[in-house]
């Protein structure tokens, strides 16, 4: 599944279903599901983090009904990174979206910023009670695979779990998996 790094607190806001909108300047064609990376960086630029009045409002309506504190300053524990710590759909990209999370194109007095700005909006957010941590991020969308490793001993367990019949064929595949270097009719 591909995936995004975001700063925090962007990243948390995201995944808790609070902002809606992840502002880049580039495009994407891309619509569907994708895992919530927390860049190893932060954003904190001050206490309030250039927020608007309606942003802070948005955040303290959503603080009483989650029953979720925002600390705003990057020395706090609640804020992971270097890991995955949701997902969200990505459902349009357009610019100038109305949301108050969006960044415009324009500025309120109607002049052209320097680049386009443009307002992935997304939807359907859900974050992790366990973040998958020590994750390195990417620029752009990436592919995040999870590497599944296990051990000699587990792959033992579970094929005894599964197998059944030939019990002696199964135990010299439990002694070869284990490490076993001699099985008693000398194969491995």
């Amino acid at each position: 599944m591909k995936a995004l790094s975001i700063k925090q607190p962007w990243a948390s806001l995201i995944a808790y279903g609070i902002k809606d909108i992840e502002n880049r300047t580039w495009k994407t064609k891309f619509r569907g599901r994708i895992y919530i990376h927390a860049s190893g960086k932060s954003s904190f630029n001050n206490l309030t983090l250039g927020l608007s009045h309606d942003q802070i409002d948005k955040l303290v309506i959503r603080n009483d009904s989650r029953s979720t504190d925002f600390p705003l300053d990057s020395r706090n524990d609640f804020y992971y990174k270097s890991a995955i710590i949701g997902e969200v759909d990505i459902v349009d990209c357009v610019i100038n979206h109305p949301s108050i999370w969006a960044e415009k194109t324009e500025t309120s007095a109607g002049y052209p910023v320097k680049h386009i700005i443009y307002n992935w909006v997304l939807a359907n957010a859900v974050i992790y009670d366990e973040p998958i941590l020590n994750v390195k991020g990417k620029l752009s969308l990436w592919e995040y695979e999870k590497e599944v490793k296990k051990c000699n001993s587990c792959l033992a367990i579970e094929l005894e779990d599964t197998l059944r019949g030939d019990t002696e064929w199964i135990k010299k595949q439990i002694q070869i998996l284990k490490g076993d270097k001699e099985v008693s009719d000398g194969t491995r």
